[in-house]
């Protein structure tokens, strides 16, 4: 594949350093808005475009991808309300379009896991859940787009819980998301059901960003025969 890599910051090289690799070849790196002004004098159409830029850049992107019918693989969170209107937007264009607030194929399992424990824990409603999050003080995003979607889920299996909130709540209805940025974290993410028997905790530790890089280049190739919406949860049924 002919890769273009959006957004070539800690996240973008570690992309290219895996897709090389993997024997790809990378077409361009683009990192402003001027970048994307040239994008028309290009001979070549990359064969997916893998986007880790910024929350304020990432809908203008997944329009242009859109429009040259490109196939956008994006892990950039943190733009919750235009990402929904970009997914209903490749759903109707049939746009070939791959999100995933995290691309570790570990980080994956963590979520079918936590999914199963929340479904679970509906027969322990004195457990009371919480999330916490610690990544590197350069994550733009608090809580982390992954420790979001822990969040959802839970909310969408357990009917204990209303919404998710920043830090402690004193409503009982409340999922409370604690965030702490330190030093050059990769990623740590904790799910906690606290009981009066006994305490629940799953732990999911990011060694490197390897992970994430090598998830984005799975999605990349396996987006090259697709069109329309995909998710990690995708990806992973269809390899399984």
């Amino acid at each position: 594949m002919k890769i273009l890599i959006s957004g070539y910051g800690r996240m973008g090289r570690e992309v290219e350093k895996c897709a090389l690799n993997r024997g790809h070849s990378i077409l361009a790196h683009f990192n402003t808005a001027k970048d994307w002004e040239g994008l028309s004098l290009f001979t070549q159409k990359p064969d997916a475009v893998i986007d880790f830029s910024t929350p304020d850049a990432a809908p203008e992107i997944a329009n242009l991808c859109f429009s040259r019918k490109m196939v956008l693989i994006s892990g950039t969170t943190g733009w919750p309300e235009q990402l929904d209107l970009a997914i209903e937007k490749s759903k109707q264009l049939n746009a070939p379009f791959f999100y995933a607030p995290n691309f570790s194929p570990g980080m994956n399992v963590f979520f079918e896991l936590n999914a199963r424990l929340a479904k679970l824990m509906k027969l322990m409603p004195e457990s009371k859940a919480e999330i916490h999050e610690i990544h590197h003080i350069h994550k733009l995003d608090a809580p982390s787009g992954t420790a979001i979607a822990l969040a959802n889920q839970i909310l969408s299996e357990n009917p204990a819980y209303t919404r998710w909130t920043k830090g402690p709540s004193s409503s009982e209805d409340d999922l409370p998301v604690f965030s702490i940025r330190k030093g050059e974290v990769p990623g740590t993410h904790i799910v906690k059901w606290q009981g009066n028997a006994d305490t629940i905790t799953m732990q999911h530790d990011a060694h490197h960003r390897g992970g994430f890089a090598l998830g984005a280049v799975l999605a990349a190739e396996w987006m090259q025969e697709r069109k329309g919406f995909f998710r990690m949860s995708d990806l992973m049924a269809d390899l399984v």
